[in-house]
Formats: C-alpha cells, structure tokens, sequence
C-alpha cells in the first residue's frame, strides 16, 4: 500500500499535525501556538516581533526573539527529524524578514477546505448542483470543531472568525442548493442546528424558514421569523435584514415553492472514472401492490431464529463426548461464517481438551488407588470445559438467527441501492449516524456519505485516517468502489478485507431522484460488484 508521507497540518480544530497517518508531537502550547502563526502566514515570512505579539499578546517574555527561536528549534526536530544538526531548515526556514514555513510539499486542511469551495463553485457553475453539494458536504467533514480551537489573543481570533465565516457561507451555498433542488425536507435538521450555531448569519435563518415553508409546516417558519426578530432586538435593537423580511413576506403570501432546477447529469472526471461496469441485478421482488422504490423496511425478512436442532446439538455434544466433541460446534460456526474469531475459539476448546487429557495419561493411577494430582488436574480441565462449551455453544447457535437475519438484510439493502440509489440514500442506507431510521440495514457503511468521526466510529479506524478519507472524497470525488480506499493509499487491504462484508458506495449520478449532498460512482462492494451481499 502507498503511504502517503507528506506532512499535513490542521487548524479546523486543535492544531495538530500528522505524518504518514501518525501524529506529530508538537511539543508545549505556546509551541503549538508558534506554528500557528506560521501556518497562518504560510509561505511568507513572519518576523520574530509579530509572533511574539501574536502568542504572548500584552504579557511578552523578556528575551522574545530567543524564546522564539527556541521554540522554532523544538518544532523543526518534530517536523524534520531527518535534517542533520545545525544545518539551515528547508522546511522551517530563517529568512531576512523572519520566519517562514513552507508547505508546498505539505498538505494544511484548511487549504483544502479552500480548494473544495472553489471546486463546488465550478461545478456549480457548470449546472452540476449535485456535484457541488457533495463537495462542500465533504469540506465540512475537515472540521473538527472550531479553528485554533484552544488559542487566545487578537491574531488567533481574527483567524478563527474569518474561517468560521467562510464555513458559514459554505454552509449557506449547500442550503440554497437544497432548496433550489426541492430537498427542503432533507436539510431542515442540518438547517436548524445551524442557525443555532451560527445566530448572526441571518441568511441561514432565512434558509430555514423557506425549508421549513417549502415542507409545509408554515407555522413553524413564522415561529423562526418571530424567534429571530426577538433576538436581533434584544441584542442589537434593530430588526432582522431585509433576506429575512423578504423570506417572511414569502411565507405570508403562501408563495408555493419553486419547481426544482433542471439538473444536467455529471460526467465522470479523468479522477471519477470507474472500472468496467458492474454486472446488472435485478431488483428485489416486492409484494403484491407495493410500489417501487420502497426502503427496505416494507420488505425486510420476518426474524430468523436459530432451530431447535442446532441448539440441541451445541449443547448436547460436548456433554454427550465427555468433553472430547467440545469444540465440533465451533469450527463448524467458523467454517459456516468464515469467522476467525470462533476458529480461534474452537482451537482454544481443543487445546485445553489435549491438556486435560495428557493430565489424564502423564500419572495414571492404578483402579484401587487414589487419584494422583495430575489426574485430579486433568479432572478439574474436563469437567467444567464440557459444562462451558455446551453454555457457550448454545449461546453462539440462539444467536445465529440473528446472524443470518443480519446477512440477509445487508443483501436485500445492497440490492435496494442498486435499484433506486436515490430512494436508498433519502432512507439512509449505510449510515449509521441516523438514529431515527425506520428500517434495519445490517449493518452497512457507505464510504461516500459518512463523515470523519463516524467513519471513524464504524470501521474502528483513527480519527486522523477517517479524516484521510474524507479528504481525499472531497478533492478526488466520491469512491467507485470500496476497493479504491486502497488504490488511493488511504488503507490497508487488511483493513478493507475485515470490514467487506458491510462497505458500500452509493453515488448520486444514477438516481432516479438525487439526494443532496451524495457522491459519485457505483454501488459497490470491496469487490467492486454491485450489490454484493458479504456476509
């Protein structure tokens, strides 16, 4: 696997810095500071007196320049531990004008940040709405919460509202492409939380309320308007602007909303191009007069459950052995699932068998004599190991049913998306962050709608890699396949192997209905087949 080596640097967030993957250890704060004032300045000179103002603000120390300079020492051996002692940084450099750090071989989060916006722009601009709301969805997944968070002082703070600004106005283009769309129900939440986030920014209020509007929960609309209007006149003792007034004359006038912009289908970029095209499949069968295009829940399997028969047999044959069959069960569950855990299970079963029985042989003692302590040993092994692998086989054989149910609701979701990707990504196929789902889907992760911290969360990864991921999704474009997570050097194919069975990509170019915010690309599974049902 590649392995991207490059430094990045982040300041959506804590300052943090990271190589390989790893992070850096950036030393003291007022060092972590230090840096920031120079990623801040990024590829320009920073003299010594401003970053002193900048760090230490009215309380500077006596001797600035050398607290300094011993600071920039600390983060160049963090930074670059390979450059040679007392030899000039490349990447830290001293110029005539100060300090400056160059990050032309660096990626900084916030650049790229940047760069998404201005992508979602063009794409835009190019009548790929889309396009852009998958974008800029995939921007918002590079912050961690506030920029510098942790850093005080005037420069610090300067920064951290600019960038939040600019994270509102992303925030305000994703909104009017929803409701430019007709997706105002989808973005009602998003809306909410953040105009509670962001109570100045009176545009997303105004979005707000013509979501809310457009879903026809008007009372609700005006409620926002008058909440508002309260606020602004406690605070400012003016009332709202004049994007609201006129979103509150919309809503009195009962305006019906605007049909949906005509969208152009996206054509895949020389970095979206996907490998051969997957074999069709057929859609599930549904029942008698249900509609197309139903989620998974109208035609979800009833529960399965284990039979009798197997719980019988787990729980009867290591007894029935005398503790000589306590591990049958095991490795016929591993071999059934191809699951290496009870493969490990059956083999520990086994070898405490082997110990108990040369405890057995190693001292035998005659028939009229006491047991001697190896027997007595062995005794205590085989006893209680028939009683716990008959309890815990029967365990692992009533929970089979739930198992198999999982399987099978992961085929039929699989199955699902490949027949309507829009309907499927509008119910939240693979995304485990909705709570409030009405259907059960297995278990799936899609690669192209889960956030960094979910991600994370779901495939048990590094935050730091998570964050790799979505990056990478918001530059590059959405994944074809989850086999591409190793083709781009984002993880191992160890990594992509143990979470197989539940990967999956929905893209936004095939749907019948597109829903906001999604991605490129096939649905696929790590093999690249559509709608592969794993386990």
């Amino acid at each position: 696997m590649a392995v991207d080596d490059r430094l990045r640097f982040e300041v959506l967030g804590e300052v943090r810095a990271f190589r390989g993957g790893l992070p850096v250890d950036l030393g003291p704060a007022k060092q972590r500071a230090v840096l920031a004032v120079l990623l801040l300045q990024a590829g320009r000179p920073v003299p010594t007196h401003q970053i002193v103002d900048a760090v230490w603000g009215d309380d500077p120390p006596e001797n600035g320049a050398n607290v300094v300079q011993k600071y920039v020492a600390g983060l160049r051996r963090a930074l670059d531990p390979d450059r040679a002692p007392r030899t000039p940084g490349e990447l830290l450099a001293l110029t005539g004008s100060g300090y400056v750090l160059r990050t032309t071989d660096a990626v900084v989060d916030a650049d790229q940040f940047q760069a998404a916006v201005k992508r979602a722009a063009a794409e835009r601009a190019a009548n790929r709405p889309l396009e852009a709301a998958s974008t800029l969805r995939g921007a918002m997944g590079l912050w961690r919460g506030d920029a510098l968070a942790g850093l005080g002082g005037s420069v610090f703070e300067a920064a951290r509202i600019r960038l939040a600004d600019a994270r509102a106005s992303a925030w305000e283009t994703w909104a009017e492409i929803g409701l430019a769309q007709g997706r105002a129900a989808m973005i009602i939440p998003e809306l909410t939380r953040l105009a509670a986030e962001f109570p100045l920014r009176e545009g997303l209020r105004a979005q707000l309320m013509l979501a809310l509007h457009q879903a026809g929960r008007q009372a609700e609309a005006l409620a926002v308007f008058r909440d508002a209007r309260e606020y602004f006149l406690d605070e400012f003792g003016a009332e709202p602007g004049e994007r609201m007034q006129e979103a509150h004359r919309k809503i009195l006038r009962s305006e019906p909303a605007p049909p949906p912009d005509p969208v152009i289908p996206a054509q895949p970029g020389p970095a979206q191009i996907s490998p051969a095209a997957p074999p069709p499949v057929l859609a599930p069968v549904l029942a008698p007069g249900t509609a197309p295009g139903l989620p998974p829940a109208y035609w979800r399997p009833s529960n399965q459950r284990a039979s009798v028969a197997e719980v019988l047999f787990a729980a009867v044959v290591p007894l029935a052995t005398c503790t000589m069959g306590s591990w049958i069960y095991f490795l016929y569950t591993a071999v059934r699932r191809r699951d290496r855990a009870q493969f490990i299970t059956a083999a520990v079963y086994f070898l405490l068998l082997v110990f108990g029985v040369v405890m057995f042989l190693i001292d035998p003692s005659g028939l009229d004599e006491e047991a001697t302590g190896a027997e007595t040993l062995g005794v205590f092994i085989v006893l209680p190991l028939a009683i716990g692998a008959a309890i815990h086989g029967a365990v692992v054989a009533v929970r089979t049913g739930d198992y198999e149910r999982a399987r099978t609701l992961r085929e039929q979701a699989r199955q699902f998306a490949v027949f309507d990707p829009g309907r499927a990504i509008e119910v939240g196929i693979g995304r485990p962050d909705i709570l409030s789902r009405p259907f059960d889907d297995g278990g799936l992760v899609d690669l192209n709608h889960l956030g960094a911290y979910e991600l994370a969360q779901a495939l048990k990864m590094p935050l730091a890699q998570a964050q790799q991921i979505a990056a990478d999704r918001a530059l590059r474009g959405p994944f074809a396949q989850p086999g591409e997570l190793i083709s781009r050097g984002l993880v191992s194919e160890r990594v992509v192997r143990r979470n197989a069975y539940r990967l999956i990509c929905i893209p936004p170019a095939a749907q019948r209905e597109p829903a906001l915010g999604s991605a490129n690309g096939p649905v696929g599974s790590a093999d690249g087949s559509a709608g592969a049902g794993g386990q």
